[in-house]
Parts: structure tokens; sequence; C-alpha cells
């Protein structure tokens, strides 16, 4: 998977979203969601521990989902003989659409993380430069905010060092360690604009890449098997 285009992986994954967005049915939720999981996992290279924290949000938000759509159903739904904590009678069309708004986001949230556990965001930027002419304006820009995260997250480290030296009090946003904080990071914004303007940088001329990054065969086969499969399971589960 890592070895895919970022830019036509992207494309895939886009189209097989549209594609499920499609369908109502529990079961394909269900194969999608295992095949993409399966897959993050069997990807050299992935981050199990993030990959978990990840999902957790998502595991929490299908289960109150499923517990909503059960024990809150709609009007005129068929009751089957079934209680939850010895009072509350389930529905067997309540229960349908719960097992579907569970699974339904499941599927997309494991569409969404196949994709971001094994994509390079730099290179997916690069890719999307290259092979689908984004503006490189927008495309520098990107990539400046992108990296510009880590240095917010020093500057916030080095002004709450500067306060616990000086024997200042302040809590995490206070205005005292926030203040300083955006006016550092503003300077470094400003640092970096000067020198993409010394160095020349102008979004509309024609500009050599240092990393290129490739388009294959693979990438297609990779695009027309994977919604095809999708449109086999919406038509045949």
């Amino acid at each position: 998977m890592k070895q895919l285009n970022p830019g036509y992986k992207f494309l895939t994954i886009l189209i097989a979203t549209l594609l499920l967005s499609l369908t109502y049915r529990t079961l394909v939720n269900t194969v999608v969601f295992a095949v993409t999981v399966s897959i993050v996992l069997l990807t050299p290279g992935v981050n199990r521990k993030r990959m978990f924290f990840a999902f957790l949000p998502v595991l929490l938000t299908a289960a109150g989902l499923f517990m909503s759509g059960l024990l809150f159903p709609a009007e005129g739904a068929g009751e089957i003989t079934v209680s939850v904590f010895g009072q509350t009678t389930l529905y067997a069309t309540s229960l349908n659409s719960a097992l579907l708004l569970a699974t339904r986001v499941l599927a997309f949230a494991g569409i969404g993380m196949m994709f971001a556990l094994t994509t390079d965001a730099e290179e997916f930027i690069i890719s999307l430069m290259q092979q689908f002419r984004l503006p490189p304006k927008f495309a520098y820009g990107i990539l400046a905010a992108y990296h510009f995260f880590p240095v917010v997250i020093s500057e916030y480290e080095i002004v709450r060092q500067a306060l616990l030296m000086r024997g200042v009090k302040a809590g995490p946003f206070s205005r005292k360690r926030m203040f300083p904080m955006l006016v550092h990071a503003l300077e470094r914004s400003e640092s970096l604009a000067m020198a993409m303007e010394s160095r020349g940088f102008d979004g509309n001329a024609p500009r050599s890449t240092a990393h290129k990054i490739p388009l294959r065969a693979v990438d297609y086969i990779f695009l027309v098997v994977v919604n095809g499969a999708l449109l086999l399971a919406i038509f045949l589960l």
C-alpha cells in the first residue's frame, strides 16, 4: 500500500467512498471494514499503537449509534420478545437499523484509516501537484502549514519552560503562554515567506522536481480492482 501513488490511491478511496454511500447494506459495510483493517494490519511499517488510538473514538461512536438505534426505535417497528435491562423491549427493525448505523461508521472510518495510515502526507501533496496539476502556491502553502505544526508545539514548550524558570504560574491555555507562542510562530512564518521570496519562488514559473512521485500500471490496476470489487459486493451481497 505504501508503494502506491498517493494521488491515485486517494482517487481510488474517493470513488470507493462515493460507491459505498449509495448502498445501505450491513453485510457490505462489515466486509469493507474487515478488508480495510486487514490491509492496514498487513502493511509493513504501520504503527499499531497509533492505529488503535485512531480507531478508539470510531469504535465508541459506532457503539453509541448502535445503542441509540436499538433502544430508541422508530414508531411502528415490529416487536420481538427480547428485553434489555429487564424492562426495555427490542424491535426487529430497530436492530437492523442499529447494525446498519454502526457498521456504516466503521466502513467509512476503515476506508479513511487505510489511506491515512499508509500514506505519507508530503508525498501526497507532491503527487497532487505532479499528477493532478495542483498549483504550486497551494501545494507549498499546504506543505508549509503541515511542517509548521511542530514549530508551534516547540514554541509552546519553550514558553512553558521560560515561565517555569521565572516562577510564573500559567494554565495550559493562559494568555501568558498562548500570546508569546503565537508571536514567535508568526515571526517564523514571516521568515519562511521572506526566504521563499528571496530565492525567487514563483508559482507560475516552470519548476524542476527534486522528488518525483512515479505513476505505474499497478496504480491503475489498484483503482480498477478496488472499485470493481466494491461494485460486485454491492450487487451480490
